[in-house]
């Protein structure tokens, strides 16, 4: 088996979810043995930061690498969509410090490469068999253990208790991503618009590229004074218990979207693996943990 890059440059455009910055993120073809290679071609001298687990540095509501001070934040939906797809080396250059949201999945990116194309390289692949459990857990209900197989399978079980019933996600083959995984919208709950917003968090964020739950029931006025924070100019419950209109496209959209993120999140192990993966109540700071160990447990293998 070889190892694959792109055919040809992509380039999208769009705002930071939690900066709200306008960048420009141009992805290319790179050379084998590379990996993932961040590349903030803003800052001078084009700094590179590699995406691997041992540069997270943070993890709230998104994954954030830094190397040498130079960071790049939000990068797990489009490491889902590269690794998902079969891509092992390519460059991503970026005007910003973040990775455009756009519709809040990995859909753009999987377009993008299904458009240009991917083809092989001159260079080996070489996929390690996870032989051995791998265990996390932060004794507040969160557990994900990597278990042997021989293909690569996730599944994930969500649960928010009256917020959101628990929910079951899987995907027992990466080639099915495209279709099953790729377009699921990040979410958040009502109640945690403002308070984010108060940590300097989700400026980038609207009705359009993420599922917001209601989570507690409002007087309308209320919804009129977060439309008016989201720069909309009225919002209202659904019956589904979604405020916005956007429909969701699965009824267990959320955990498929955490599937979608552990799937991101691993790709910082920088290898191709077989294993299965099953996750209780995941998240970023949860996935990168783990991802470390798998990529220590990898090196040594």
């Amino acid at each position: 088996m070889k190892q694959k890059t792109i055919a040809a440059e992509i380039r999208l455009s769009g705002q930071g979810l939690h900066f709200g910055k306008v960048s420009t993120l141009t992805i290319k073809p790179a050379e084998p043995n590379s990996g993932y290679v961040f590349v903030r071609t803003d800052l001078e001298g084009c700094p590179r930061v590699k995406a691997v687990a041992d540069n997270v540095n943070a993890t709230s509501r998104g994954t954030t690498i830094e190397e040498n001070g130079v960071s790049v934040s939000t990068i797990e939906h489009l490491l889902a969509a590269t690794y998902a797809m079969g891509i092992d080396n390519a460059e991503f250059c970026i005007d910003g410090p973040e990775v455009p949201i756009l519709d809040g999945s990995s859909k753009y990116y999987v377009e993008g490469y299904s458009r240009v194309g991917i083809v092989e390289q001159d260079a080996e692949l070489k996929v390690i068999d996870v032989a051995e459990p791998i265990k996390f857990s932060n004794g507040k209900g969160t557990e994900i253990t990597i278990n042997p197989s021989n293909s690569y399978s996730v599944k994930v079980l969500v649960d928010y208790g009256a917020a959101m019933p628990s929910q079951t996600a899987e995907l027992s083959n990466l080639a099915d991503f495209a279709s099953e995984i790729a377009n699921c919208r990040t979410f958040v709950f009502l109640s945690e618009i403002e308070p984010l917003l108060k940590m300097n968090l989700i400026k980038g964020g609207d009705l359009d590229n993420a599922i917001v739950v209601v989570d507690k029931v409002l007087p309308q006025s209320e919804y009129d004074r977060i439309a008016a924070i989201c720069g909309k100019e009225s919002i209202k419950a659904q019956e589904s218990g979604i405020l916005n209109t956007i429909k969701l496209q699965f009824d267990n959209e959320p955990a498929r979207h955490k599937l979608l993120d552990i799937i991101g999140d691993l790709a910082l192990c920088g290898f191709r693996f077989n294993a299965r993966i099953e996750a209780v109540r995941p998240g970023h700071s949860a996935n990168t943990q783990l991802s470390k160990e798998l990529r220590h447990y990898l090196l040594n293998r």
